[in-house]
């Protein structure tokens, strides 16, 4: 599948020479509403490798419907609070940038349970460094 030349890519890496690899970026959240969109933009100028989760915080398959939409981005089931799932894909993998756009929805559920949220945002964001 060829790259779409009209869609500016919303991240300039430079250039290597004319129409080489531009980079690599990991995309968190890649089955969520943003993170999908993300993805999918900047799959057209390089090469975009999502994770998500897919946690049921609500409707799953919603979620997968946006995996499925991914197309050229690589797609893979990690959660970003598990260090040991996350190694192998970084041993195959040299990350040009990381978008980490993985995040816990529902403000009321953040209130309630703030732990996983912690979990998430903080040992989640450490675990991609």
């Amino acid at each position: 599948m060829s790259k779409d030349p009209s869609r500016p890519s919303p991240i300039n890496f430079p250039s290597v020479g004319q129409g080489l690899h531009m980079g690599t970026i990991l995309v968190t959240g890649a089955a969520g509403f943003i993170a999908n969109q993300v993805a999918r933009m900047l799959s057209d100028e390089h090469t975009v490798v999502g994770i998500d989760n897919m946690n049921d915080y609500y409707d799953v398959r919603l979620k997968q419907h946006r995996a499925e939409r991914l197309g050229d981005v690589e797609f893979h089931q990690i959660d970003i609070e598990d260090s040991q799932a996350l190694r192998p894909l970084f041993e195959r993998h040299r990350f040009d940038a990381v978008l980490n756009l993985a995040a816990r929805a529902g403000v009321r559920y953040s209130m309630a349970n703030p732990h996983i949220y912690m979990t998430t945002n903080a040992l989640g964001s450490l675990n991609l460094l």
